[in-house]
């Protein structure tokens, strides 16, 4: 069995006990640095995710009698890592364990519900702004290339009334948390690591 284990929004303290359980139990586990970071006292072997997912998969395939723990920041079935295990292994041979998503976070923080909310991210593709922005509620996870500023130029050329919420570094020491209007964000320098909310302006 492999597990897929979410680890919540980046603190360790949002990973499941179920999540945390199977971890500690592993014989391997495969993350990425920072998430690796987070896994103290772990007596198994860690190993590296980088870019070559392939290579990740062949290992796997190669060490199935191992038991064999993949982590993933947020949850790893919303814009993670469980996608493309589920397409490259038979879904019997896994098991999914949620996280808490930096979606479910950043909603939980700013006491709004996430009903009627669309969900999108900007990794690796051009959005369809003119369907996002129909939404009267959206959270779109962003990328280096499409992030904060970018969205908020999209907003004010169509003369939008809309809010942002940009959550920075979430459940970090250094988490932020800014609530402006688009004219505003464009203003600002630079944005970590971040998670976008767009509302009706109310």
């Amino acid at each position: 069995m492999i597990n897929i284990i979410g680890l919540g929004p980046g603190n360790i303290g949002y990973c499941t006990k179920l999540g945390e359980k199977l971890i500690y139990n592993s014989d391997i586990i495969i993350g990425g640095r920072r998430n690796l970071e987070t896994i103290t006292n772990f007596k198994g072997k860690k190993i590296e995710l980088n870019t070559n997912l392939k290579e990740i998969v062949e290992y796997i395939k190669n060490n199935k009698e191992q038991n064999i723990s993949v982590i993933a920041s947020g949850d790893p079935s919303i814009y993670g890592i469980g996608k493309y295990l589920s397409n490259n292994f038979d879904k019997s041979d896994l098991n999914i364990v949620s996280g808490i998503s930096s979606m479910q976070y950043i909603f939980s923080k700013i006491c709004v519900d996430m009903n009627d909310l669309y969900i999108t991210s900007s990794h690796g593709k051009s959005p369809d702004f003119d369907y996002i922005l129909n939404h009267k509620k959206v959270c779109m996870v962003t990328d280096s290339k499409i992030g904060p500023k970018e969205i908020a130029k999209e907003i004010l050329k169509r003369n939008l009334d809309r809010v942002m919420i940009v959550g920075e570094n979430l459940s970090y020491d250094n988490e932020k948390i800014t609530i402006a209007k688009p004219s505003e964000i464009i203003e600002i320098e630079k944005f970590d690591m971040n998670v976008v909310v767009i509302l009706d302006e109310k």
